[in-house]
């Protein structure tokens, strides 16, 4: 079950969905699931907007990754091995983050 917390950006409701998007007119949500809806409403489908979870998947790369290990290389500083996935190193600033991504405090090379 998810946590939510006690301020308004994260109640449980439609205008605070993933898959609901503002129409404009009276507050109403366009609901991927439902279709339009009041902002209160809450349905069974309900996926908390974290920015944290956005951000693994639209800025990331592998490099960023904990899972990432480097291997020199004198033409690219970004090249190694995902420990997931991977046994053949490759350019981790070109893939984008996988569902298994964790950052990393601190790049080591």
């Amino acid at each position: 079950m998810i946590q939510m917390k006690k301020d308004s950006s994260n109640i449980k409701c439609c205008k605070n969905c993933i898959k609901g998007i503002p129409v404009g007119i009276r507050n109403e949500i366009l609901c991927r699931e439902k279709g339009i809806v009041s902002p209160d409403f809450c349905c069974s489908k309900f996926m908390p907007f974290e920015l944290d979870i956005l951000q693994k998947h639209l800025g990331y790369r592998c490099c960023d990754c904990v899972h990432f290990t480097f291997t020199p290389n004198p033409k690219n500083s970004n090249y190694g091995v995902c420990s997931m996935f991977s046994v053949r190193p490759f350019d981790g600033s070109e893939k984008k983050a996988c569902s298994k991504f964790r950052k990393r405090s601190k790049r080591t090379a």
